[in-house]
């Protein structure tokens, strides 16, 4: 595995996963280091088959789950995975089901260049403001090998803040899409082959299940 570093959910500022971090945005990390359990308890083990659809589509290499939260998405995905959170408190929790683990930033991603064959979001990158979405989609792009498969999960919307209507962990950051948009900024940061479907959700707007793949010439 080409990981720049090994370091599994290291606590901040301890050696070189400390060193990496760019927090997605200081407020949100900080809930989810406090309210990491409760989240986790709320939330349970993914029982959609999201994970499944992506590694059908991504093949049998090398994948990572940017942003894995409690690791939730993580047996549906399968070896070989690589789980990624800014949260230590988190990955502590995802240490329990044995896949590797690596504190480090969707911005800042701890892999060389065209390593994996798929990188997974699930509700991670909504987390970052929309003007530096582009370049952490990008940055997904580096690492993943010519016509590698991203999937994330966005909420549709225009809404920005720290108050998203009906957030049961109040005061983290979302940032929602509209289509249009989210297409224009994955052709910005290099992808092709773009879908988005939309998936209702028990509260609120509906998801926008977005895949691309990594452009083959660079």
């Amino acid at each position: 595995m080409n990981l720049r570093t090994r370091s599994n959910h290291a606590p901040p500022g301890s050696g070189a996963a400390g060193e990496m971090m760019r927090p997605v945005d200081e407020a949100t990390v900080a809930i989810y280091e406090r309210r990491a359990a409760e989240w986790s308890q709320r939330r349970g083990d993914a029982t959609d088959d999201l994970g499944l659809r992506f590694r059908e589509r991504a093949g049998g290499g090398l994948a990572a789950d940017l942003g894995c939260g409690s690791g939730r998405y993580l047996p549906q995905i399968g070896q070989p995975v690589v789980g990624i959170d800014a949260t230590a408190r988190m990955l502590a929790l995802a240490s329990g089901r044995g896949y590797p683990l690596v504190r480090a930033d969707l911005e800042r991603l701890p892999f060389g260049d065209g390593v994996l064959d798929g990188a997974f979001g699930r509700h991670s990158y909504l987390h970052l403001p929309r003007e530096r979405l582009t370049a952490a989609l990008a940055e997904a792009s580096r690492v993943l090998r010519p016509g590698g498969l991203l999937m994330i999960t966005l909420i549709e919307g225009t809404y920005a803040g720290h108050a998203l209507p009906g957030d049961d962990l109040p005061g983290r950051y979302f940032a929602c899409w509209t289509e249009p948009d989210l297409i224009g900024t994955l052709r910005a940061a290099g992808y092709a082959d773009i879908r988005i479907v939309r998936a209702g959700r028990r509260h609120g707007s509906p998801d926008l299940q977005a895949t691309a793949r990594s452009r083959t010439s660079r």
